[in-house]
């Protein structure tokens, strides 16, 4: 693998994003048993020199996330129900998985039904699009019974650090995340199931 990956820890690391095409981080880890990908991104000059045989985790069936998997030779790859509807191979996720030091959980979101998590020895968990939302009319838009289940999903992973595709950096502390998704949740209005909050604020 002759790329430039920025390096998280011993463990883990990552190929950045590009605007350009549209393509999502690709999560590195290397562990007892091989190599994993978290995502495969859309760039295929970004997967070009990944050669290797791959264990893969899909976060959600978004094509900056999931566009490179023809390209990739993956051994095993796992993946929500929705996201097989599109890739039409791997093995479905629908309750958590524990291999080794690695747990790939389903996380309810507002951003897509389907989305996947891999939490790497209890040190950092990779979310994916997972903690963003739809757009529409200038405001971010949540399902207020997603936004719940997510933040309980989420504050039962013992990882302290989330890992968050297109974010500058990709390292979020779970406290900031957590207590930012309850201030989102708390914003909701009786009998709607949707919250709101303007792009402006």
């Amino acid at each position: 693998m002759n790329m430039d990956l920025i390096s998280i820890n011993g463990k883990i690391s990552y190929i950045e994003a590009t605007p350009d095409p549209l393509s999502a981080d690709i999560g590195v880890i290397r562990d007892e048993s091989g190599v994993w990908l978290f995502d495969v991104g859309n760039d295929p000059v970004r997967t070009a020199n990944l050669t290797d045989e791959y264990s893969v985790v899909l976060s959600h069936f978004h094509q900056d996330h999931a566009g490179s998997i023809d390209r990739i030779r993956a051994k095993e790859l796992y993946l929500s129900k929705e996201t097989y509807r599109h890739v039409g191979r791997g093995t479905v996720v629908e309750s958590d998985i524990r291999i080794g030091g690695l747990h790939i959980f389903p996380i309810p979101s507002s951003h897509t039904k389907g989305s996947l998590g891999l939490e790497v020895d209890e040190s950092y968990a990779f979310v994916g699009d997972a903690l963003y939302s739809k757009v529409k009319d200038g405001c971010y838009i949540f399902n207020a019974q997603l936004l719940k289940a997510e933040i309980d999903v989420l504050s039962g992973l013992k990882a302290p650090y989330f890992l968050v595709s297109h974010f500058d950096g990709l390292i979020r502390s779970k406290d900031e995340v957590i207590e930012e998704l309850k201030e989102i949740y708390g914003m909701r209005e009786k009998n709607d199931p949707e919250i709101r909050v303007s792009m402006e604020q």
